[in-house]
Parts: structure tokens; C-alpha cells; sequence
């Protein structure tokens, strides 16, 4: 439920285990080391992974550039004997500012090569750089964002996260300095880091060039925010960077790394989790079930995205970022739910768009 990407939840966020919230080091298997990382947002942390070969070591992803975040990595490569000089390569998973933030002065700091799917480099690139790093950018990206919800029933909200967090905080999501130099890599490319092969796996639905890797030898998957191990990722469709159909996406998307045979998954939240087929499962049948509770809403009369929210969601929608998420996630519902055959727009003459059932 988000524009910015940064809470990367929905509403049906499960109870979180103590050990998810606790920033800092671990060595999940032999050479792989998760280091958890704080966010300011309401996940609280975001996981990248180091990993370590005989000449260097390589990272997925690069969490916010916050002090605080900085500070527990520095902590956690030091519980890992690992130098900064000897980063080798950075994989970034997806755009999203809790995935990227320190990638441009890790490279700077290394000399690392970036490895990035070009659909989300291209993303970056416009996000971060082209327009929207500064407050001027920020303000009118997020009216762009309400000019698209508007028709869909959405009152005018404050800009995303801005009056819920310090002024302080507020410069680390909205200036994201991308890494430079971007190595693109496409679905079913096999990258080596540090010694390993890996395969990539293009698997858009949370963002559009969201992509994950698979380590053949020992079955580990690095899965980012594809597939996380008590919370559903989340799936919006929002103004604009986004592909016309992104719960179709998803979907094919978890079938696509459905029966990889996976020894170890590694999230971008939460705790690495096996039975990965299982995960697959629930994630697709609690978005059957979502779909069917929208149908079920929309079989009493046509309604528009901000009502279906404020029904499925309910007290959940405690602040305007929440209720953006909401709207953008019942769009990605609606649209996969029409491209179907099972809904049909309908236009008022206020310039309202509602959806109703066939």
C-alpha cells in the first residue's frame, strides 16, 4: 500500500517476531551474513545480505541512507570481517528507497560494480535524480499522485509519509542519490559474485523490475520483497512507474519462483523461512480471497476504489499514507479483477470512476 514503496506492507500485517525488529549481524549459512538494518517506517528494519567469497565479499541491496542505518552496517560488517574495500558487487533487488539508499556511496566508497534489472534502474534513475530529489520534486510528484487517485474518490491528502515523520528523516526519502554505472541484467541472466553463480529471476507485481537470485549449488534465494515470511508484500498501482497490471504480475510472478526447489529463502523482511511452495500458496490464495471480498462489496452496487478501502480496511486506514497504500492496492484488485472479465468501469458525470461487478 504505498507510492514511495516505503512501508512495503499491506494492511494485513501479521504480529512481527522480536527477532525481525532487532537491527544487526548474522551468518544465516556459511558465508552468507543478513545484517538488519533500521528504517523509519512502520516495518521498522529491511535485511541485506553479504556475501562473502574468497576475495572479497558482495551485497544485496543497501537499506536507507540514514546515521542509523549506516552505523548498524558498519557494526555488522565489522561482526563479519568485512571492508568496505572489498566489496566486489552490489545487487539492488528494486527501487524502492529502503533498498538503495547507501548503494551510491558504497560504490564510491568500493569501486563495486552495480547490478540492477533496467526496468527499476531506469526508475531510479527518474526518481531519484531526475526531478524528485529535492522537496520542489517531492511536492510535485505527490501532486501527480493525487491528480491520479482523485477520480477514483480519493480526498486530497498530505504529501506520502512527510507529516508523520521529522524534517531530518524526511531528507532520507526524498533525496536517494542512485549509484551510478548500472549493470543491467535481465530474467534468467547467471551473474557470478564472489566466486558463486547465480541466476536471475525477474519477478515484477511489488515493483516492476523487481528481481531475485537463486544459487543453484545449495538451493538459496534471495528473494527480497518478492516473497516475505509474515506479511504480504505490497502490490499498488499508483500514477505512474508502473506496469498496467500489477497483481497479474505478481501473481505469475510467485508461480514463476513457485517450485524452485529453495533450501533457504532470505527476505528483504523478516527472518529466513524454508517451505517456499507453501509461502507461494498463501500469498496467492489471500489474494484470491481479497478479490472475492471486493466482488462480494461490489454485488450491492458500483463503487469506487476509496469506498471498497475504507470497507476492507476499516480502522487500519490510520493516516493519509495508509490510505494511498489502501487505494492503490484495491486499484491493483480492480484492474486484474476487470482485465479478467469480472468488473466493468463505469464513469459519473463528476468525474468519479466506479467499478462494478458483471
Amino acid at each position: 500500500m504505498s507510492d514511495d514503496k516505503k512501508n512495503r506492507a499491506t494492511a494485513d500485517e501479521r504480529p512481527k517476531h522480536p527477532a525481525e525488529l532487532t537491527p544487526g549481524a548474522q551468518e544465516v549459512v556459511s558465508g552468507v551474513w543478513k545484517i538488519t538494518l533500521p528504517i523509519p517506517f512502520p516495518l521498522r528494519t529491511v535485511n541485506v545480505y553479504a556475501l562473502v567469497g574468497r576475495d572479497g565479499w558482495a551485497l544485496v541491496d543497501a537499506a536507507m541512507g540514514t546515521p542509523e542505518a549506516r552505523a548498524v552496517l558498519t557494526e555488522g560488517l565489522e561482526r563479519a570481517g568485512l571492508q568496505l574495500q572489498k566489496l566486489r558487487a552490489l545487487v539492488l533487488s528494486h527501487h524502492h528507497p529502503d533498498h538503495i539508499g547507501l548503494s551510491a556511496e558504497l560504490q564510491e566508497q568500493s569501486g563495486a560494480a552495480v547490478y540492477m534489472h533496467p526496468i527499476d534502474a531506469a526508475i531510479m534513475q527518474a526518481m531519484w535524480r531526475d526531478g524528485h530529489s529535492d522537496h520542489g520534486g517531492h511536492q510535485r510528484s505527490f501532486a501527480q499522485a493525487n491528480q491520479f487517485f482523485r477520480p477514483h474518490g480519493m480526498p486530497p491528502l498530505e504529501p506520502t509519509v512527510s507529516s508523520q515523520l521529522p524534517p531530518e528523516v524526511m531528507n532520507f526519502v526524498i533525496r536517494v542519490p542512485p549509484a551510478e554505472a548500472i549493470t543491467h541484467v535481465e530474467d534468467g541472466a547467471e551473474i557470478t559474485l564472489v566466486g558463486e553463480r547465480y541466476r536471475v529471476i525477474w519477478t515484477p507485481g511489488h515493483s516492476d523490475g523487481h528481481i531475485v537470485l537463486f544459487r543453484e549449488r545449495d538451493g538459496l534465494l534471495l528473494a527480497a520483497d518478492h516473497v516475505l515470511p509474515r506479511i504480504t508484500p505490497n502490490i499498488g498501482l499508483y500514477s505512474e512507474y508502473n506496469r498496467a497490471n500489477p497483481l497479474g504480475d505478481y501473481i505469475q510472478s510467485l508461480e514463476k519462483v513457485r517450485h524452485l526447489p529453495a533450501s533457504l529463502v532470505l527476505p528483504g523482511h523478516g527472518e529466513p523461512f524454508r517451505h517456499l511452495a507453501r509461502r507461494v500458496r498463501e500469498l496467492i490464495r489471500h489474494h484470491a480471497q481479497r478479490e472475492l471480498e471486493i466482488l462480494s462489496l461490489l454485488g450491492r452496487r458500483p463503487q469506487h476504489a476509496y469506498q471498497l478501502a475504507e470497507q476492507v480496511f476499516g480502522s487500519r486506514l490510520k493516516n493519509d499514507e495508509s490510505r494511498r497504500m489502501a487505494v492503490a492496492e484495491i486499484l491493483s484488485h480492480l484492474e486484474h479483477l476487470r482485465l479478467g472479465g469480472y468488473v466493468r468501469q463505469e464513469h459519473t458525470d463528476d468525474g468519479l470512476i466506479l467499478y462494478a461487478a458483471v
